[in-house]
């Protein structure tokens, strides 16, 4: 069960209502939390039933921290997965280095975990308390803000009033959409870079990583993969310059690795490379959060923590509404503080493109010696402290 962080004396009243567009880790993370403050949420969510698809993420940083306060780190960790080490391996198989995770948890004094996305997303969803209405299948289509409330016509009919809308519903907001406009107004490609995700079975590739994860980097081309229990599979790749259509072929010309990733390959997540950068965060009693506002990609390792971290920030801001009248103030006062963190995050995430995905030789041969220096301990440790995680891909 999520718990309320008590910053002071919360006055809520509570016959305050929000809408929340969007059951991602942003959204139900807000939800529950507004629930615990007296809040009555209704969280609409387009797709009919949780995603079953979802990257293998690194979860550190300030998601972590807000996850122990909200009480969710025990159904994290039972849901997270464990793996002994990191292997960098070549275009024939071979291994080529190797990092032991132990130094990666070691880097960030145990304080991170490895997990599929799905897997934060069920969580959250088993912690939720009473106050939160679920509506699955169904999209927010107008909206109308008067000032004293926000009026959101829903797809199935339904007219809903509220004191707050909140658009945590992805780097292509249907909220954002609505009350910002058109998509490519805010989206900021990184690198003509793509990702592919996905989850599936390969019994034998699974058991040939044997609790290990494998990574292959070569130029302009990221690959990913690590076993799941006893017969699945996960992975991802990051590939500059292929269209959304040649994700497999390109994968698959990687080598050893990607010819058996590819046949592993179940529907696919597949999404170009993205940040959101949104001047105004905040509409009236309209609000974006989490990847709808501030995508930092993939390539900053921090997106679930982000958008968990950044719910428990506008949640706290939000529980000192004593009157729907106060719901403004804390809406200015969550972008006022939250915006330079994720801000700093995405610059980080531009810097980092040539570690996923190198586009010269001379990065390419930088990141293979930086590698092969890991049989050294100490440099060993520097390499974990810098790549921070697993998989980076959070």
């Amino acid at each position: 069960m999520l718990r309320a962080r008590r910053r002071g004396r919360l006055g809520y009243r509570r016959d305050m209502h929000a809408i929340v567009s969007g059951a991602g880790v942003a959204g139900l993370t807000l939800a529950g939390r507004l629930a615990l403050d007296g809040w009555s949420v209704d969280v609409v969510e387009r797709a009919p039933a949780p995603r079953a698809s979802g990257y293998l993420i690194d979860f550190f940083g300030p998601g972590y921290d807000a996850a122990e306060r909200l009480g969710l780190l025990p159904a994290l960790r039972e849901r997270a997965e464990s793996y002994g080490e990191l292997r960098s391996v070549d275009a024939a198989g071979r291994v080529r280095a190797r990092l032991p995770i132990a130094l990666v948890e070691r880097a960030v004094a145990g304080r991170y975990l490895t997990i599929l996305r799905p897997q934060i997303v069920d969580a959250l969803l088993a912690a939720l308390p009473e106050g939160v209405r679920m509506r699955w299948g169904v999209q927010v289509e107008t909206v109308h803000d008067d000032g004293a409330r926000v009026t959101a016509l829903l797809s199935d009919g339904e007219r809903l009033e509220a004191d707050l809308l909140v658009g945590a519903d992805g780097v292509r907001s249907r909220v954002r959409q609505l009350a910002w406009g058109p998509h490519d107004d805010f989206l900021r490609p990184v690198a003509d870079l793509l990702a592919v995700a996905w989850i599936g079975d390969d019994a034998e590739l699974s058991a040939d990583l044997g609790g290990r994860v494998a990574m292959q980097v070569e130029l302009d081309r990221q690959l990913v993969v690590a076993p799941l229990g006893e017969t699945g599979v996960t992975g991802f790749a990051v590939l500059r310059g292929v269209g959304r259509a040649g994700g497999r072929g390109a994968i698959a010309r990687m080598g050893v690795l990607g010819r058996r990733a590819v046949r592993s390959i179940r529907e696919p997540y597949v999404d170009d490379v993205a940040q959101t950068v949104v001047p105004q965060w905040v509409r009236g009693r309209i609000a974006l959060l989490g990847d709808a506002c501030g995508a930092v990609s993939l390539l900053a390792g921090q997106g679930a923590s982000l958008a968990m971290a950044g719910a428990e920030r506008l949640a706290d801001e939000l529980a000192f509404a004593a009157h729907p009248s106060d719901v403004v103030a804390g809406l200015a006062a969550y972008e006022r503080d939250w915006r330079p963190v994720v801000e700093r995050e995405q610059a980080r995430g531009r810097r980092t493109a040539s570690a996923f995905a190198p586009h010269t030789r001379l990065e390419l041969e930088a990141q293979r010696a930086m590698w092969l220096a890991t049989a050294i301990p100490g440099v060993a440790h520097l390499v974990a402290r810098a790549a921070g995680g697993v998989t980076k891909s959070a």
